[in-house]
């Protein structure tokens, strides 16, 4: 994609990001060719990257959500927002902003939905052209990405609390199977780099998702509200071996691998 494509589908923003202008974001990007929907989000990821280079954390840039107050100091999410929101903007405000990173504080900008370019750019990224943004492409998380192995888990629940000794065995395990060589021969049969499997425990009934994309794949393993319920913390353990047995077994059916090494 040329910088001139890119910047054409970012002026049908309108210099604005709300549900309206991404939902029609989105129906552009779906019309597109794969590649082309990776040329978008690598000069979007591009863009920010370069802007986070500069010298705007701590500014106190004026929101349009700031009516009545005193604009803030930039820090965190609210820093990011930005990045996104000046890209978004159109090209003229972007390199003005390049030109002279002081020149931010001098105009309003609308960054307060500045989430859903994202989640809008990941969401066609990963449908469309089968990359994920967060492992391949956010160019403010490419600092996580050095030293990964090939097996990634999260875990997530309906209730506030996880046993901690579930996630410490989980995590134990984590590290076993990527620092195993048998289970990483088993794993190259795909010719991916990674799985990315989220465990969730909210569910009415056990279920899962794999997907396969171009460089990664990913999971989303459901489980019943009962998983965690009344189970001796002794026996924590012994749950993970038995989720990543099953969940690694369901991996290979899906993926149409040769069955997993046995687990201990």
């Amino acid at each position: 994609m040329t910088e001139e494509t890119f910047w054409a589908i970012i002026d049908e923003l309108d210099g604005a990001i709300d549900d309206d202008s991404i939902d029609s974001l989105s129906e552009r990007l779906s019309s597109l060719a794969p590649e082309d929907v990776e040329g978008f989000c690598a000069h979007l990821a591009a863009k920010v990257g370069t802007l986070s280079g500069l010298p705007l954390a701590g500014l106190a840039v004026p929101d349009v959500t700031d009516t009545g107050h005193a604009a803030l100091p930039l820090a965190g999410d609210a820093h990011e927002n930005l990045l996104y929101a000046i890209v978004s903007s159109g090209r003229a405000r972007y390199e003005r902003v390049t030109s002279d990173p002081s020149a931010v504080e001098e105009e309003e900008w609308d960054a307060g939905e500045a989430e859903l370019l994202i989640e809008a750019a990941a969401r066609s990224l990963w449908e469309i052209a089968g990359v994920d943004w967060s492992d391949e492409v956010d160019p403010l998380r490419a600092h996580l990405r050095h030293d990964q192995g090939w097996y990634e888990t999260y875990r997530g629940s309906a209730w506030k609390n996880i046993p901690g000794r579930y996630l410490t065995a989980a995590h134990e395990l984590d590290q076993k199977l990527n620092q195993s060589e048998e289970w990483l021969a088993w794993w190259r049969q795909t010719s991916l780099r990674k799985i990315k499997v989220g465990i969730t425990v909210n569910s009415d009934k056990t279920q899962h998702k794999i997907e396969r994309g171009k460089n990664i794949a990913k999971a989303n393993f459901q489980m019943d509200r009962s998983y965690l319920i009344d189970r001796d913390h002794n026996a924590l353990q012994g749950l993970v071996i038995q989720e990543a047995t099953y969940i690694t077994g369901i991996i290979a059916t899906e993926l149409r691998m040769t069955p997993p090494p046995e687990l201990a």
